[in-house]
């Protein structure tokens, strides 16, 4: 043990003085009385006045001297040596992602990790300082830079879990900018481990503290419905991520439509594998339906155990095809329900009466109609408005190099074995999304515009081999039903904790009000830009409401829900790693190796605090006694 300031220990010798005061006595003034014999008691009491005496036994003298030693030794600031893992200056990245509310650690791995974010704060030295991030979907610098360890024990204290996935890079981009100019930078990552494998480099030594258990999980991965031959269908997904001595697992789903049980199935999911199960016997009114996994308490995270899907109307409206010949393309069109498919030959003049939708296929004829438009392979793009951008020759760099996995119209989307032979050099409109990315440029965009929405896919179908593969019929289904109005208010179908959501207002709308699934009303205002939704942190289902007069007749002019879900295997596979990627390195899970000092001067005072109360209790007993 050691003193941090020794020299406060000479705070000590005041108990000099206290012993003196116990050991003077009292001087009292002399008075002349006809007897002693009633004034006995006073007699000893002079004699034990007398200028000096022997110091005798006194609680209270005792008490006092406690309190004064208990002072010194707070003020003297003792501490100990402890083992930690980081020192110096130090970033603490905080997983607090949906994997870490598993119980397969007591209570939860969250807290386990805010255990151990805490030890690593009550190690730190006198000139130590450290940033505290939770790493969420938007990743939140708790505490920044502070040698404040109370600071710090409160914000950890503050700190709560969310319900979706960590984003890492950001999380690393925070750390990074924390650290800049910091002499022998340190970064502790606490989490069970599910991070990406292509994370940057960060600044100074990385230490990975790993918290999990064991991985049993069960979880709902997909759940989708579509408008079948008879009526609704839905698809659901359940994977078995481990399960105790890797057994096999038979759980009961529980079906809900618009909130009423309606249907179960026990579904066999073999150990780390999946089971599949499809519904065609769904209520005709379906809006909302729901999917929960009835396991009795077995697995350890609960939050992808229940699973949300809005019923959207299928797509309806009248498709104009402007193609000299693609069957690939016709079938995958005129298998869509409720899509009037036209074809036309390029030659032809176009038809007066307006379209849905026009699909272009290596063709462009003159100025592109007004409306929402699908571009194949276009020779140029002669958008009205001058609205669009540049188109240049073929370029061969065509592997893809970043596909938007988490787009809404790529959803089930596999372009992992998709070869192209060559693409148009396309230079997207303002405000367009690259979808799909080569080393030569972008190969698919979508826009929207005044004037209808776009979708450009720069190659044409017969100079690849995405026709050959399932992944066409199922993008081409998300982009005419992304490309088709519906009606009613358009909302995406996928939706992750976190993720923005934009809603185009009716031309009527004056506000916009969502309902949370825990009943928190949020108002979004509609002006010049798109009102963009995005506290969806929650798991469930928000009902979309837009009114004519927010506040005052609350007059409802549309009304909308939409499904947020996890449906991230990163979270669900909750089996803890020992090892995390950085950079080009691996870092292993370390243990507390380096020498930290914990302080307990607070114990001390707060102790000094206690006696003070047992003398000025036997202080004040003691004159009450007669």
């Amino acid at each position: 043990m050691g003193f941090l300031t020794p020299l406060s220990l000479l705070f000590a010798a005041l108990s000099v003085p206290i012993i003196l005061l116990y050991m003077l006595k009292l001087r009292r003034r002399d008075v002349l009385v006809s007897s002693t014999l009633l004034w006995q008691r006073l007699l000893r009491d002079r004699e034990a006045n007398a200028p000096w005496q022997r110091l005798r036994r006194n609680l209270l003298l005792l008490l006092q001297l406690l309190i004064l030693a208990l002072l010194t030794l707070a003020l003297a600031r003792p501490f100990v040596h402890t083992p930690t893992v980081v020192g110096g200056s130090a970033v603490v990245l905080l997983d607090a992602s949906a994997s870490m509310q598993a119980t397969d650690v007591s209570p939860t791995r969250f807290e386990a990790a805010r255990r151990a974010a805490q030890e690593i704060v009550s190690g730190l030295g006198a000139g130590d300082v450290a940033t505290i991030v939770a790493v969420g979907p938007r990743p939140q610098v708790l505490a920044s830079a502070t040698n404040d360890r109370a600071l710090l024990r409160r914000t950890l204290e503050d700190a709560v879990p969310t319900s979706g996935s960590a984003d890492w890079e950001a999380a690393f981009a925070l750390a990074s900018a924390g650290l800049a100019g910091a002499q022998e930078p340190r970064v502790v990552i606490i989490s069970d481990g599910a991070l990406p494998e292509t994370l940057p480099p960060l600044p100074g030594e990385v230490r990975f503290v790993g918290v999990g258990g064991a991985g049993n999980n069960l979880a709902i991965t997909a759940l989708a419905t579509r408008e079948g031959p008879a009526g609704p269908q839905a698809f659901l997904r359940v994977v078995n991520y481990g399960n105790i001595g890797d057994a096999d697992a038979e759980p009961l789903v529980e079906f809900s439509a618009n909130g009423v049980l309606f249907d179960a199935h026990r579904l066999l999911v073999p150990a780390h594998g999946s089971a599949d199960l499809t519904l065609t016997d769904l209520p005709y009114d379906l809006q909302v339906l729901q999917a929960c996994l009835a396991l009795g308490g077995e697995d350890a995270l609960s939050l992808d155990d229940t699973a949300w899907a809005v019923h959207a109307p299928p797509v309806s409206g009248r498709v104009l095809l402007v193609s000299g010949g693609n069957l690939f393309l016709e079938r995958a069109l005129g298998a869509l329900p409720g899509v009037e498919l036209v074809r036309l030959a390029p030659d032809q003049p176009l038809p007066i009466e307006p379209y849905d939708l026009y699909v272009y296929d290596g063709v462009v004829t003159g100025t592109l109609p007004t409306g929402n438009l699908w571009l194949i392979g276009p020779p140029s793009l002669p958008l009205t408005g001058g609205a669009g951008g540049g188109i240049g020759g073929f370029f061969t760099a065509t592997a893809i190099t970043r596909v938007m996995d988490d787009d809404p119209l790529l959803r089930y989307v596999d372009l992992s074995t998709v070869h192209v032979l060559q693409a148009r050099a396309v230079v997207p409109p303002p405000g367009a999304r690259v979808l799909v990315e080569a080393d030569g440029g972008p190969l698919l965009f979508v826009a929207e515009r005044p004037e209808g929405r776009l979708a450009v896919l720069t190659f044409d179908l017969h100079d690849s081999d995405l026709p050959l593969q399932i992944a066409f019929p199922i993008l081409t289904a998300n982009l005419v039903d992304w490309l088709l109005p519906r009606g009613a208010v358009r909302l995406p179908v996928t939706i992750r904790p976190g993720d923005p959501v934009p809603i185009q207002p009716d031309p009527e709308t004056t506000g916009i009000v969502i309902t949370a699934p825990d009943g928190t009303r949020h108002a979004l205002p509609v002006g010049e830009e798109l009102p963009v939704f995005a506290a969806t942190d929650q798991l469930g289902v928000y009902l979309v409401e837009q009114l004519d007069q927010p506040g005052i007749s609350d007059h409802v002019l549309q009304s909308a829900v939409l499904a947020v879900n996890l449906f991230d295997e990163a979270e669900s596979n909750i089996a803890p790693r020992e090892v995390v990627r950085v950079g080009q390195a691996e870092v292993g899970s370390v243990t507390w190796e380096e020498e930290g000092r914990r302080e307990f001067w607070p114990w001390l005072a707060c102790a000094a605090l206690g006696v003070l109360t047992v003398e000025w209790w036997t202080y004040y007993v003691r004159r009450s006694i007669p």
